[in-house]
């Protein structure tokens, strides 16, 4: 069965495994467009508008009759005719073809149905979902507002489809794995709270604190510069959970990895050879910017590769010298620098069950352990500097990890000095 793709450059799957591609981008616009709206009547001038937009052709009409006469040419399966002309328009008509967009949508919406009760069955169906992109939606195809607004909507779909997919990673105990990934995607689309809010906990749960309280902070000087506005209710919940060590940012109980969890793939610019088990290409996203796992799996039915093993968060903690609730933040409770800090009281987590519900910071805060070397990317061996004393470039690593180790103490200090004061004003 055949299978029109529009989830990067426009071509199609033919019965044998071969792939068509249309040889000009008016060709692949055309094809986009009638495959969109199959089994609906196109009239020529919404044709028209939607290749050569308000600078058509004089003969705009002819023009348009000789594309669609090269794509009756160059469609698969003879005997089926594909594109029928009426009085006033055209007409595809798909047959028994499918969509790797249909694919897409049925994925992934089953993916996110499974995720409440079935994380791991979930990231399976919603890694087999993004597996099917092979570059940014209708790529070289977005001449008119037809295939504009589309590759618009499937955008929206696949960053909603990452969401979900880094989600289900979470509720199945992986948190040390996805955080650059996640990195990229909040730098990538840094007006989207959800992939902070999600980073923010793989932070935590790898023992991380400091740097999850870091991207808040970095997440609001965004919003406010961009947009003049504060961060949304359920990241400031995230951030008031944190801050008191709420009992919910723990995996939760029994939950053991999926079999066989994928990694997600990201848009790439160029095509990929047809058939399973040919090699991805490399992942290039819409803008030519790379998104976080592997590269994509390729044509219609190949999986996508495998994710590294889950990590327990526990096991990672003591990288970030995280000791418990009650341990001191390296500034003494009264200082300038501390704003008078002191370990949360027994019941200072109350009301962080729900990190929906009210942003306000409530209680007082505790912060716990200091960021070592190895959490932000260094080797062991850097705490033995006259180790390092003979290679320059080890050397500079060195340093520029100590400034990035204070910056990001600077930063918390200043945002716990806020809280404090927002504290005091309830």
């Amino acid at each position: 069965m055949s299978e029109f793709r529009l989830l990067g450059p426009v071509t199609v799957c033919d019965t044998a495994g071969g792939v068509i591609a249309p040889s000009g981008p008016k060709q692949r616009a055309l094809l986009a467009t009638l495959v969109l709206h199959a089994g609906q009547l196109l009239s020529v001038d919404r044709l028209v508008e939607e290749l050569w937009g308000s600078a058509p052709p004089a003969n705009a009409s002819n023009a348009l009759q000789a594309h669609v006469a090269r794509l009756r040419r160059l469609l698969p399966a003879p005997g089926h005719e594909w594109i029928s002309t009426l009085p006033t328009g055209y007409l595809l008509a798909p047959g028994r073809a499918s969509t790797d967009v249909a694919r897409f949508s049925r994925l992934s919406g089953q993916g996110r149905a499974a995720l409440p009760h079935d994380p791991g069955q979930a990231a399976q169906l919603l890694q087999r979902a993004l597996s099917l992109w092979r570059g940014p939606a209708l790529q070289d195809s977005r001449h008119g507002p037809l295939c504009t607004t589309e590759a618009d909507r499937l955008e929206e779909q696949r960053l909603t489809a990452l969401e979900a997919l880094y989600e289900a990673s979470l509720q199945c105990g992986r948190s040390t794995g996805i955080t650059a990934g996640l990195e990229r995607l909040s730098a990538d689309h840094p007006l989207r709270e959800r992939f902070y809010d999600l980073l923010m906990l793989a932070l935590y749960r790898g023992g991380r604190q400091a740097e999850a309280l870091g991207v808040y902070e970095r997440a609001r000087r965004h919003l406010i510069t961009t947009l003049g506005i504060e961060p949304g209710p359920a990241l400031r919940a995230r951030l008031e959970a944190i801050l008191n060590h709420c009992p919910t940012l723990t995996p939760p109980p029994h939950q053991t990895p999926p079999p066989s969890l994928h990694q997600h793939p990201s848009p790439t610019g160029r095509s990929h050879p047809s058939g399973p088990g040919r090699p991805p290409g490399p992942a290039r996203s819409r803008g030519d910017r790379t998104d976080p796992m592997a590269p994509p799996a390729p044509a219609c039915t190949a999986d996508p590769p495998p994710l590294t093993p889950l990590t327990s968060p526990a096991a990672s903690a003591t990288s970030a010298g995280m000791t418990g609730p009650g341990a001191s933040a390296g500034v003494p409770a009264g200082s300038p620098g501390g704003a008078g800090l002191v370990a949360p009281a027994a019941g200072a987590g109350a009301g962080c069950s729900d990190l929906t519900g009210s942003a306000g910071p409530t209680g007082s805060v505790g912060l716990t352990g200091s960021v070592g070397l190895t959490d932000l990317g260094g080797s062991a061996g850097f705490a033995d500097p006259a180790g390092v004393a003979g290679s320059a470039d080890l050397a500079g690593e060195l340093a520029r990890l100590r400034a990035r180790i204070e910056e990001l103490a600077r930063d918390q200090q200043d945002l716990l000095r806020r809280i404090q004061r927002e504290q005091a004003v309830h």
